[in-house]
């Protein structure tokens, strides 16, 4: 990343998880030259990188028939000059969940992932004596802004791993003298699910940025720790980071937090006009940290930015104290964990099937992820389906975590007078209601 950075050359990190026709979109938006995988991924890359843009393949550990990374590092010179780049150069490729269609890759700046790096340091109040800790994916802006660019801004440590453990998270802090790690929400309900133990309080940690958990969960999980909660809010679009106060004092809980001096927000309604204070309505926001586009889509960028101002397909409200608080979602998506899943993506493979007449995917609610994928379905008169048979057509098409958890066959599904299917309805459904499903994990189980 940082030397793609320095060669004015443009990152795309892409989800290991992706199978070939996911990565294949990827590459399709972005049109890189090189592919860079690892041996365990190397099918899925060829498989997808076929009849594309792609003219190498360079794997990062030695592999018969390919270039490999280190090889091509121990070539190189030790010494690097200094580079002034411009701050306006696209240096990265983020994929996002399309709403209405495929994922999207947003074009991000030098200056929008530095200026909320250097923001994210400053707020939080990182300085060169600090470890910032983070198991969250590379190819989300989390880990490396906020956690990455978040420790270099202030001369820190930064400890990245793989993946995330409950059983050894406290450890593996204890270990590297870990100051600060960035969560979700769904991370901190593992940690306090873990059986408590006298030592849970013998940490280094001092302070956690988590997007997404839950309010109630919040001052217990502080006093077991010995240790601060920083609410936040953001998006791959505007990284610049809506934050609460580290002042305990300041802070509201339950609140995405403040705006930074250079951020704007407004909450609109669906006619673009500002609604009241602690009125329901989308959440707008306007700064320097603005993605510069969807690559090779113009006219969705049109879609999103107006007049300069980013709508984030979010609901939300601020209170009389300028405190912004998350209160739904506009876009069609379900959101599992740190991952935004779009339902049109994985509606589009399960109507694939012979025998779907129709399909509707909404979030089903879940106590760890916050949101999990459940698929509902209408079966074409005549044939027949099962749940099982659903899932292995998804295997394959599409990463795990999009595969549907849940799926419930209907008889018939609610209309708008335009006849399309309300969600909304069956999103309040499934929040209320306990409807019965096939649950995936109990078949695994």
């Amino acid at each position: 990343m940082f030397a793609n950075a320095y060669l004015d050359s443009v990152s795309a990190p892409s989800n290991p998880e992706y199978q070939p026709a996911e990565l294949e979109h990827s590459l399709a938006l972005s049109t890189p030259e090189i592919l860079l995988t690892t041996p365990e991924l190397l099918e899925i890359a060829v498989e997808a990188a076929e009849g594309t843009s792609v003219k190498e393949i360079i794997v990062t550990e030695e592999v018969d028939g390919y270039e490999s990374l280190p090889a091509l590092a121990a070539e190189q010179s030790a010494e690097v000059g200094s580079h002034d780049g411009d701050a306006e150069t696209v240096g990265l490729h983020m994929y996002t969940s399309g709403t209405t269609g495929p994922p999207k890759a947003v074009e991000c700046q030098h200056e929008n992932w530095t200026i909320s790096a250097i923001d994210f340091q400053k707020r939080m109040g990182f300085t060169v004596e600090d470890t910032l800790f983070t198991a969250l994916p590379l190819f989300h802006a989390n880990a490396q802004i906020y956690s990455t660019l978040g420790a270099a801004a202030a001369g820190a440590e930064v400890v990245i791993y793989e993946r995330f453990s409950s059983s050894r998270w406290w450890d593996w802090c204890r270990e590297h003298g870990v100051t600060e790690f960035n969560a979700m929400g769904s991370m901190l309900k593992m940690l306090d699910n873990i059986p408590e133990s006298d030592s849970d309080a013998d940490n280094p940690v001092e302070l956690v940025f988590s997007a997404g958990t839950p309010a109630e969960l919040i001052e217990p999980f502080e006093e077991r720790f010995d240790l601060q909660v920083v609410e936040g809010y953001s998006l791959t679009e505007d990284p610049l980071l809506m934050l609460n106060p580290t002042d305990a004092e300041k802070r509201r809980i339950g609140s995405i937090g403040l705006p930074p001096a250079e951020k704007q927000i407004k909450v609109v309604d669906d006619d673009g006009k500002p609604v009241p204070s602690g009125e329901k309505g989308e959440i707008i926001q306007n700064c320097p940290a603005l993605m510069a586009g969807y690559h090779g889509q113009p006219e969705k960028t049109a879609e999103a930015v107006k007049d300069g101002w980013f709508y984030t397909g979010d609901y939300g409200k601020i209170d009389e104290d300028g405190f912004v608080y998350f209160l739904d979602r506009k876009k069609d998506i379900v959101r599992r964990g740190g991952e935004n899943i779009s339902s049109y993506e994985v509606e589009g493979v399960i109507k694939s099937l012979d025998a779907v007449e129709e399909v509707a995917i909404i979030p089903s609610p879940d106590e760890f992820y916050t949101e999990v994928v459940k698929a509902l379905v209408r079966v074409k008169k005549g044939h027949e389906l099962t749940a099982e048979e659903i899932v292995e057509h998804c295997r394959g098409e599409m990463a795990s975590f999009k595969i549907p958890r849940y799926i419930e066959f209907v008889e018939e599904f609610p209309y708008t007078p335009t006849g399309k299917i309300q969600k909304q309805q069956l999103r309040e459904r499934e929040k209320t209601e306990d409807p019965e499903h096939w649950d995936r994990e109990d078949e695994m189980a």
